[in-house]
């Protein structure tokens, strides 16, 4: 069958259209956003959740702030635990970011073989780590900001860094991974210095680009089923004590003090411990003491509260 040239022209215009627009499976932006590509090849389950899944605006004293706006300029990614305000940084990123997607912001980076990227939805909240090539560091540095009187601590488990405040779990940094354009792992693994998370990826040899993702869960929020209000070690040995030295009316008295700190959910769920709780909180303290492990607070919707020795995501000291 014959076609007319101006036919030729238009399917042919057409055909590169599509072609642009798709690139094994890859929108046409992604083209156009290096980071955005990268990530599309080794992780399109990440890049289709922040197409699809639209980011919490972030509280900004009585304004709620733009996703793109609220990791910009100064690059820190924040999130709202329990009306505490827990942030990640890029502080080797170079310049504004863009946001290709409603719920991602790329950014270039000081380093060439290197782009990185901020998701924020309602449960996590990701810095990711593009490595473009074999000249890229294999140490990136991330700067945690949190309430005075915050640490961070790799859980020897499995890697996961915990972030406690006073004595309470506040949010955790998820176990580390990352995994290559073949989609096959990387070794990585978490450090920390004071307040800073730092993840080595050994991606020497591995096919590039290699993604690495450390992503911070949230805890103890209104739109969670579930959250567990855990205590550090000291605190539940603390407790503990006060009840050697005045009963179980004294341990129920140092529970309060403690629950007290806390703000918003996590409060009003310590606060059920201690006011409904009594005794059975106490005697779950006591044994979580003597285990040299931590006390917590299991909440669940629709309002059904029990107690827990706890192992996982529980501060050694």
């Amino acid at each position: 069958m014959r076609i007319s040239a101006r036919a030729f022209v238009v399917t042919l215009a057409t055909a590169l259209a599509l072609s642009s627009a798709t690139v094994v499976g890859t929108p046409a932006i992604a083209q156009e956003d290096p980071a955005l590509a990268a990530l599309s090849q080794v992780v399109p389950e990440i890049v289709e959740e922040a197409r699809t899944t639209p980011p919490t605006e972030i509280p900004d004293g009585d304004v709620q702030r733009p996703f793109a706006i609220a990791t910009d300029p100064d690059r820190t990614l924040v999130a709202t635990v329990s009306e505490t305000d827990i942030g990640i940084g890029l502080p080797e990123a170079d310049g504004a970011g863009s946001q290709p997607l409603p719920g991602l912001v790329t950014y270039a980076a000081k380093q060439p073989g290197v782009a990185f990227a901020h998701q924020r939805t309602g449960q996590i909240a990701r810095a990711l780590t593009i490595i473009k090539d074999a000249s890229a560091p294999t140490e990136y540095r991330f700067p945690i900001s949190a309430p005075e009187g915050s640490m961070l601590e790799v859980e020897e488990d499995d890697g996961t860094v915990l972030i406690y405040n006073n004595d309470f779990y506040l949010a955790e940094i998820d176990l580390p991974w990352a995994k290559d354009a073949n989609g096959n792992p990387v070794p990585t693994s978490y450090r920390v210095e004071g307040m800073t998370l730092i993840q080595t990826v050994e991606h020497a040899g591995a096919a590039y680009p290699v993604v690495a993702d450390p992503a911070l869960k949230l805890q103890c929020e209104w739109w969670k089923a579930m959250c567990r209000l855990i205590f550090s070690k000291k605190l539940t040995k603390k407790i503990y004590n006060a009840w050697f030295v005045a009963g179980v009316a004294g341990a129920i008295e140092a529970l309060k003090g403690s629950c007290d700190k806390l703000k918003g959910k996590a409060k009003l769920i310590c606060k059920v411990a201690y006011t409904t709780g009594g005794a059975s909180a106490i005697y779950k303290v006591r044994d979580a003491a003597r285990k040299n492990q931590c006390f917590a607070i299991r909440f669940q919707a629709p309002g059904i509260v029990w107690y827990e020795v706890r192992k996982k995501s529980c501060q050694s000291k």
